[in-house]
């Protein structure tokens, strides 16, 4: 029952971040793509900032902006500024389908650079997933964007910020980890901003809602994830991510009037496959090793 439980937080968590995602691109229509990161990071920050007061904790201690704990907030906030500024530039569908290489880059990471143990089928998994999100690119192709390739920058920031979260000092608390990631995301806002010469500009109308959605929907969203690992065995939940590659097509046809062709369909389901397959050889491994 628990691991139920825990499937559906996960199932809540991708659907909330897909709602992110719209809201990010709709908010871009209007809004400096800046000025979004900058309104992200804040709200983030007081949220985050109040919490860890109420725990009795130091919101951004100096161990935060040093070692595995700066790398992981430039991580964060290099993701999160290359999906805002892509996510105004390319399909919704196009890029929910890329972020699903997350992953599978995380596992490449942990290989190359932590040490860890992958053998030859995951490796096998890796490359066929990286030939999914060429498939999705299309970079010789008539169709290809260029900004499609900043989304796939944010992924590989994605997976550095994981990589080093997992070299963070025990004793600093997730929230101050959050905390110290949302500041860098209002510093690379405000940096952008000045060079871009692009200066913040008062919402109108549905802009707002758009804009503080993005911002608001995303504290759930991680609470969802949070919730859903603690809940469930990591084994069974963890696939459950992909199902953000539903929503995200989904709301890419029905709201952006996207059309979903051939290739993308084929990638994302290169990038679906092996990353399910890594997680069960995964499981499948450690259950051996217990």
């Amino acid at each position: 029952m628990n691991n139920i439980i825990g499937a559906l937080w996960m199932i809540l968590a991708m659907a909330l971040f897909a709602l992110v995602d719209t809201c990010i691109k709709l908010a871009t229509e209007s809004v400096p793509r800046a000025q979004v990161v900058v309104v992200i990071g804040a709200v983030g920050l007081l949220v985050f900032a109040l919490a860890a007061r109420a725990r009795g904790l130091k919101p951004l201690p100096a161990e935060v902006f040093r070692g595995p704990s700066l790398l992981r907030a430039a991580g964060e906030a290099g993701a999160t500024t290359c999906f805002v500024f892509s996510l105004s530039e390319v399909d919704l569908s196009l890029f929910t389908t890329i972020v699903q290489a997350n992953p599978l880059l995380v596992v490449l990471g942990a290989a190359l650079f932590l040490g860890e143990p992958v053998g030859w089928r995951r490796w096998s998994a890796i490359v066929l997933g990286m030939v999914g999100v060429l498939i999705v690119l299309r970079p010789t192709g008539a169709d290809f964007n260029v900004f499609a390739l900043l989304v796939f920058l944010g992924v590989l920031s994605q997976a550095i910020r994981d990589l080093a979260t997992r070299r963070v000092a025990p004793g600093i608390h997730t929230l101050q980890l959050s905390c110290g990631s949302y500041l860098g995301l209002i510093a690379a806002g405000f940096v952008i901003g000045i060079a871009q010469n692009t200066p913040p500009i008062r919402p109108e109308g549905m802009a707002w809602l758009y804009l503080f959605g993005a911002a608001g929907l995303f504290m759930p969203a991680i609470y969802s994830m949070v919730a859903s690992m603690r809940v469930g065995e990591v084994g069974f939940v963890a696939p459950f991510r992909y199902s953000r590659i539903l929503f995200g097509l989904g709301l890419g046809v029905f709201i952006f009037g996207e059309r979903l062709d051939t290739y993308t369909l084929a990638g994302a389901t290169l990038i679906v496959g092996t990353g399910l397959y890594s997680f069960w050889r995964e499981t499948r491994q450690g259950a051996t090793a217990r």
